[in-house]
């Protein structure tokens, strides 16, 4: 799959992709091979940051979610991006969405950044809102790229 057409030059990661590749999970080895440290521009903003910091820290502990952002930080594989604008189109995602603040924010990133934003795994009230209320940003989900690439094997 490298250099899958299936997914874009630029990606605004949810924390649910990072957390996948922290704890080893199926969708994260996907995203270790296809975009952590791959040619594609991949942003995450400072929501997705903490989002993924609680999660690994009640995973695992505080110790373990330290450790994996300050190595995520000083690979560059992930460029951190924050800004007003990108508070006011969050709030405005949130808006006319039933989803959570940090999915907004991905939404919001990849609008932003002109790209995709990229969840692990379907999640109830994302896709919900992607067929009721489509975002003007594509959304991809790993799982569903580690599906199709077994079906063609």
């Amino acid at each position: 799959m490298k250099g899958s057409p299936d997914l874009p030059s630029k990606l605004a990661i949810d924390s649910s992709v990072l957390i996948a590749y922290f704890l080893g999970e199926p969708t994260g080895e996907l995203a270790k091979r296809e975009i952590l440290g791959q040619r594609r521009a991949t942003y995450c903003s400072h929501v997705t940051l903490s989002e993924t910091f609680y999660i690994l820290c009640r995973a695992r502990d505080h110790q373990f979610a330290l450790d994996a952002l300050e190595t995520l930080e000083k690979t560059g594989f992930v460029k951190f991006y924050d800004s007003t604008q990108l508070d006011y189109e969050a709030g405005m995602q949130k808006c006319a969405r039933r989803i959570s603040l940090a999915d907004c924010y991905v939404l919001a990133l990849a609008k932003n950044i002109r790209g995709a934003a990229v969840f692990a795994h379907h999640e109830r009230d994302v896709n919900a809102e992607v067929k009721k209320n489509p975002p003007p940003v594509a959304v991809l989900f790993l799982e569903d790229l580690i599906a199709r690439s077994s079906l063609a094997a």
